[in-house]
C-alpha cells in the first residue's frame, strides 16, 4: 500500500454494528470520508480511466466497454452507495456488509451478482481496512474504507500497459487479478513480523528480559489478529475454488487455486511465526526466573554463614553471670577466630559445590 499511516486502530475491524435496524439498511459512519469513485473501462484495443463525479456517467461506459471497474474509496456517502446498488442491482444486504466494515473474509452469491468481502493489511505497526467487490455480468464494483490508498495498483498498471491477459478476460478474471493482489499484500507483513521475530531470537542473550518481553506480547497480538483474519480468507478462496457461482467462469475458476495456494501458505507461515514468538517467550520466562533464582542463591549464600555466626554473638551476648569463656583473658580472640574459621569454611563449602558460580556468563547476563 502506498500511504503507510492510517487513523485507524490497529485492531479494530470496524465500527460496532447498530442493534435494532431493518436488514438491509444501509447507515454510514459520520466520520468515514466522503465516497470518491474512479472508473477503468477496458477491454481488449481500448481503455478508458476517469475520476467520476456522478453515478449517471456509468450508464454511457457500461454500453462502450466490455468490462468496468468501478472503485470507490470511502464510505462516507450513503447516497453514492444507495446510488451504485441501484445502478447495478446490488442486494440490500451486500449493501449493508459492504457500509459496516466488521465482515470477516467472505463470499455470498446473490444470482446474478456476486459479493466478496476481505481485508487489506499492512504494517507492522498493524493496520488493515476492509475491501468489498461486487462482480456481475460486465462489471466489477470494488468499496475501500479510506482514501489513503490501497494494494491494487499493479492490477492497474496492467490494465493501462495492457500487460497479461486482463484486458482480454471478463471482470471474473479480474476479480481474481484484484484477491490476487490483496492476498498477496499480506506477504510483506508477515515478512517484516518474522524479521522482528530475528531480531528478538538473535538479541535474545543480551537485551532487557522486561523489555523483550513487553515486544513479544504487543508481536504476538498483532499475529493473534493477524490470524483472526487470514483464516476466514482462505474459507472464503476455498468457496470461490470450489466453483457454482454464475459469475466465475471454468477458465478463471483454475486460476483461483493459486489464490487458496496464497491463503494456505499465509497460515502456514503464521503458525509457524507464532510458534516462534510462544518459543521465545517461554525462553524468556525461563531466563527471567533464572535470574531470579540467581539473586535468591546469592542471598542464601550470604545469610546462611551470618546465621551461624548471629547464634555464636548471641549465644555470649547473653547477661549470665557464670559463663567461664566471658572471664577468660582471650575469650574474645578466640571467639573472633572461631567465627572466622566457620565463615571461611563456609565459604570454602560453597565454593566445591559451585555455588559462588553464576550459571551464566557475565557478558550475557540480562538485565531484568
Amino acid at each position: 500500500m502506498s500511504h503507510p499511516k492510517r487513523s485507524r486502530h490497529e485492531h479494530s475491524l470496524g465500527r460496532p454494528v447498530e442493534t435494532g435496524v431493518a436488514p438491509g439498511t444501509v447507515n454510514v459512519d459520520p466520520q468515514s470520508p466522503s465516497s470518491v469513485m474512479t472508473v477503468i473501462a477496458f477491454g481488449p484495443d481500448a481503455m478508458h480511466e476517469q475520476r467520476l463525479s456522478d453515478v449517471r456517467e456509468l450508464p454511457a461506459l457500461l454500453g462502450t466497454f466490455p468490462v468496468t471497474w468501478v472503485n470507490v474509496d470511502g464510505l462516507g456517502n450513503a447516497d453514492v452507495v444507495h446510488q451504485l446498488g441501484k445502478q447495478f442491482d446490488l442486494h440490500p444486504l451486500a449493501l449493508e456488509d459492504t457500509v459496516n466494515t466488521h465482515q470477516r473474509a467472505k463470499v455470498d452469491d446473490y444470482g446474478d451478482t456476486l459479493y466478496v468481502a476481505l481485508r487489506m493489511v499492512q504494517g507492522p505497526p498493524l493496520v488493515t481496512e476492509q475491501i468489498s467487490f461486487f462482480v456481475g455480468r460486465n462489471f466489477l464494483l470494488t468499496f475501500q474504507e479510506d482514501l489513503e490508498g490501497d494494494s491494487l495498483n499493479s492490477v492497474r498498471d496492467r490494465i493501462r500497459q495492457k500487460r497479461g491477459r486482463v484486458r482480454n478476460a471478463g471482470p471474473d478474471y479480474l476479480l481474481y487479478e484484484l484477491l490476487d493482489a490483496v492476498i498477496d499484500g499480506y506477504f510483506p507483513v508477515l515478512e517484516r513480523y518474522g524479521e522482528r521475530l530475528d531480531e528478538l531470537d538473535e538479541a535474545a542473550e543480551t537485551v532487557n528480559i522486561g523489555q523483550t518481553l513487553a515486544d513479544l506480547h504487543a508481536l504476538r497480538r498483532d499475529l493473534l489478529f493477524l490470524r483472526r483474519i487470514i483464516w476466514p480468507l482462505r474459507d472464503a478462496a476455498l468457496s470461490l475454488l470450489r466453483g457454482g457461482h454464475s459469475s466465475i467462469s471454468h477458465d478463471t475458476q483454475v486460476y483461483l487455486r493459486d489464490t487458496y495456494d496464497h491463503a494456505a501458505h499465509l497460515i502456514d507461515i503464521l503458525e509457524i511465526y507464532r510458534e516462534t514468538c510462544a518459543d521465545l517467550r517461554d525462553f524468556h520466562y525461563s531466563k527471567l526466573s533464572n535470574r531470579t533464582n540467581e539473586i535468591m542463591r546469592t542471598l542464601t549464600v550470604i545469610t546462611t554463614p551470618f546465621m551461624l555466626l548471629s547464634f555464636i554473638a548471641g549465644v555470649y551476648g547473653m547477661n549470665f553471670e557464670h559463663m567461664p569463656e566471658t572471664k577468660w583473658a582471650y575469650g574474645y580472640f578466640m571467639t573472633l577466630g572461631l567465627m572466622t574459621v566457620i565463615g571461611i569454611g563456609f565459604g570454602y563449602f560453597f565454593w566445591r559445590k559451585g555455588w559462588l558460580r553464576s550459571a551464566e556468563p557475565k557478558s550475557t547476563s540480562a538485565t531484568p
